[in-house]
């Protein structure tokens, strides 16, 4: 099946193509200005601005009850205009509630993940979550366009802005708040630069679809999204950040910091292939599972396609990370290396299922997701837990948590392999 893909003659592989282009130059500098970083700040600015982006990242799955992913499916331009603006008002308001919450548990989240300084940047995970929600849903409306091209632009500009402050901030000797103002700042940038492309090119559209009416009847057609989709990707997403939390209770926050720039290295490949494949694969995906077309091979072809990228990367850092951390990072971060080597084997199945994770909202099966998430959840978090405090080894644990995480997307693709059988 794999001789049969030819990118020449494949859209699909074009539009992955322009994506992975135009992203390539915004990974790139972040690979760059890795070492750099890694030798302004120390292990553990990286473990507090993980702790930051854990609490980021599980607001900002829910901030839009994931009516985003709504945005692709309507046949009518009118209708997903209408659903775009659907999950900006939801995201305003999800940010606010954010924000009330925050302030009632700031001072908890001191004491339990033993940080000093949080009053420092933890204003800045509402701004965060804000910019992270409206940027998604104009993603998601780029994707159903297919304007692949200003995304790849927008990431341009938030990797800029990024390394910038980050540099600046790391030269500046400010600690994590360089590493936090960094991220968020990034991400206002390039939601205004993609926002902006949007309403030049889309303006007519959207001015002459907005409909409020429109709007709460679309809020109820789609409640499958936030009733469903949003509770599975925060279960999902407490999963994933779990081990952030557990680490930062358990040993400390320059642990956290080792597992942080290990994941993060390891992501920027993943993230720039595995998003542009699934930005492509979602509307391609949905178009044919409304015409009757073949979506269980296009669903092999394109898993098989991703599994044969990330298998010599996956082998390399399984065999060399210590190493390889040891000598572009510093020495003092060779057990980053040992930590890559064993989320590696988890990174490889997160990579590629992309396709499986898209085709779970398109057979509107995210009632399923919802209980494979939560049995997922319960069971690594638990193994984690009891991992980190009868045995008192950080590696130990990290290695537990990605052979659970690989058990799970394996279940995962199984699942949807069967049910795309019945189409």
């Amino acid at each position: 099946m794999i001789e049969n893909i030819n990118i020449r003659k494949n859209t699909f592989f074009k539009n992955v193509l322009t994506l992975i282009t135009g992203a390539a130059v915004a990974q790139a500098l972040n690979i760059i200005i890795a070492p750099i970083l890694s030798r302004l700040y120390d292990p553990h600015a990286f473990g507090v601005f993980a702790v930051y982006t854990s609490i980021v990242s599980i607001c900002v799955v829910v901030v839009g009850l994931k009516y985003e992913l709504a945005i692709v499916l309507p046949k009518r331009q009118e209708d997903a205009a209408n659903v775009l603006c659907l999950s900006i008002i939801v995201n305003v308001f999800m940010t606010l509630l954010s924000t009330i919450i925050l302030l009632l548990f700031k001072d908890n989240l001191k004491i339990w993940f033993h940080i000093q300084g949080l009053n420092q940047f933890i204003w800045w995970v509402p701004i965060s979550i804000l910019f992270f929600g409206i940027c998604d849903g104009f993603n998601y409306w780029s994707t159903r366009q297919k304007s692949f091209k200003r995304l790849s632009v927008s990431q341009v500009f938030r990797s800029i802005s990024v390394a910038v402050i980050q540099l600046g901030g790391g030269i500046s000797k400010i600690g994590a708040v360089g590493l936090i103002a960094g991220q968020a700042i990034g991400n206002m940038v390039a939601t205004v630069a993609l926002g902006k492309q949007i309403w030049k090119d889309d303006r007519q559209v959207l001015k002459s679809s907005f409909n409020f009416n429109k709007i709460k009847d679309l809020a109820r057609t789609y409640k499958e999204f936030p009733k469903y989709s949003a509770l599975q990707a925060l279960v999902n997403s407490i999963s994933q950040n779990a081990i952030s939390f557990i680490l930062a209770a358990y040993f400390s926050p320059t642990t956290v910091g080792y597992y942080a720039l290990s994941l993060r290295l390891l992501q920027l490949p993943i993230n720039l292939i595995g998003e542009s494949v699934r930005q492509v694969f979602y509307p391609k995906a949905a178009e044919l599972y409304n015409e009757g077309g073949d979506l269980r091979k296009y669903f092999i072809k394109s898993t098989l396609f991703l599994g044969v990228i990330i298998a010599i990367p996956t082998l390399l850092i399984f065999l060399f990370g210590p190493p390889l951390f040891s000598l572009v990072l510093g020495k003092q971060w060779i057990e980053a290396g040992i930590y890559a080597r064993w989320m590696m084997l988890w990174l490889f199945f997160v990579f590629i299922t992309r396709p499986t994770v898209v085709l779970f909202q398109i057979l509107k099966l995210q009632k399923a997701f919802l209980l494979i998430e939560t049995i997922g959840f319960v069971i690594k978090t638990l193994l984690l837990l009891m991992i980190s405090k009868i045995w008192n080894n950080a590696p130990l644990s990290i290695l537990v948590y990605s052979i659970s995480n690989v058990l799970f997307y394996i279940a995962s693709l199984i699942f949807i392999l069967q049910k795309t059988k019945k189409i």
